[in-house]
């Protein structure tokens, strides 16, 4: 490549797996390989060495990108809160100065969810947004937003920690970030599934019928529920029209306060959204100009695009 090509590697960091690839003009440029995440500090930090050490001698690349689960410090170069399923000793983790020392690549930093914001922006289906809001929707709710084409990252590094904003009162439901009544709580994969418990234990077990028939509530997972929906199952339909309630409660909320051009939306459970319905009933409630409602273009290599695009626009 030449000079005004420059070449990265990105790897994104997650509680069950790392992923990793070569980007150019924000597009892959090599396969993707995929490593379990070790369960300890010293596993994981040798796994991302190799696997960035063996793509910069295949491409010769300068720099890399990473993406990570929980927050990073203002500078881009430390982990300064982890995720649950993280290795103890993850959190204060200096990738910068280790992969600097190591392999003496320019490395960067960066939320996951803030990299998937920008490769959106970048190359994905906000392209020509000045500003987008980006939502993860998975086992938890995460969030990048853009402002006149920049990351909103806030005084600490820590902006868009949209999954922690209360959506109801009376402590409810307890968040895994241990504050109560968390839209990540209620909107999530792992909401979904309590939702529909909550909901099923008010039936009479008399009264349970199609998916609850027999059926042991406390077992009620995610996508038994959403297999029912799509087979017709009512008790599933009412569950799954709360879900895409609460999901278009925190977008509206999210509208109503950055007005942008676009809000995106990626990660397991987008698939399951039933986009025209959503966007309708979002423009129907909020009190501003209207928005485009689409789905992530790169989803679940967003990560590793943005976080190298990142490395590249520092450094290149």
């Amino acid at each position: 490549m030449t000079k005004d090509e420059p070449v990265a590697i990105g790897v994104d960091i997650g509680g069950t797996k790392i992923s990793t690839g070569v980007v150019h003009k924000g597009q892959l440029l090599s396969d993707v390989h995929l490593f379990e995440t070790p369960e300890n500090i010293e596993e994981l930090l040798s796994v991302v060495l190799k696997a960035v050490s063996d793509l910069k001698s295949e491409f010769d690349a300068e720099y890399v990108g990473i993406a990570t689960a929980g927050t990073v410090n203002i500078n881009n170069s430390k982990v300064t809160g982890s995720t649950g399923n993280l290795p103890k000793g993850y959190s204060g983790l200096d990738f910068k100065t280790i992969i600097e020392a190591e392999l003496g690549l320019k490395t960067l930093l960066e939320n996951d969810a803030n990299a998937a914001a920008y490769a959106e922006l970048k190359t994905g289906n906000a392209q020509g947004d000045k500003s987008t809001i980006v939502i993860t929707l998975g086992t938890g709710i995460g969030g990048g937003i853009i402002v006149d084409g920049k990351l909103l990252r806030g005084k600490a590094g820590v902006a868009a920690e949209i999954g922690h904003m209360p959506i109801a009162w009376g402590k409810k439901r307890k968040c895994t970030c241990g504050a109560w009544d968390c839209w990540e709580s209620y909107a999530s994969g792992s909401g979904y599934a309590l939702n529909a418990k909550e909901m099923a234990n008010k039936i009479p077990l008399e009264q349970r019928e199609g998916i609850l028939k027999d059926k042991e509530i406390e077992t009620l997972t995610t996508y038994y529920v959403i297999d029912g929906f799509y087979k017709g199952d009512s008790f599933a339909r009412k569950v799954h029209e709360q879900w895409e309630s609460l999901v278009k409660m925190g977008i509206v909320s999210l509208v109503n306060i950055f007005d942008p051009d676009s809000v995106i939306l990626s990660g397991g459970m987008a698939k399951f959204v039933n986009f025209e319905k959503l966007h309708r009933e979002i423009e129907e409630t909020v009190v501003i100009s209207k928005i485009k409602l689409l789905p992530a273009k790169h989803n679940n290599y967003a990560g590793i695009i943005g976080a190298a695009m990142l490395a590249v626009e520092k450094y290149g």
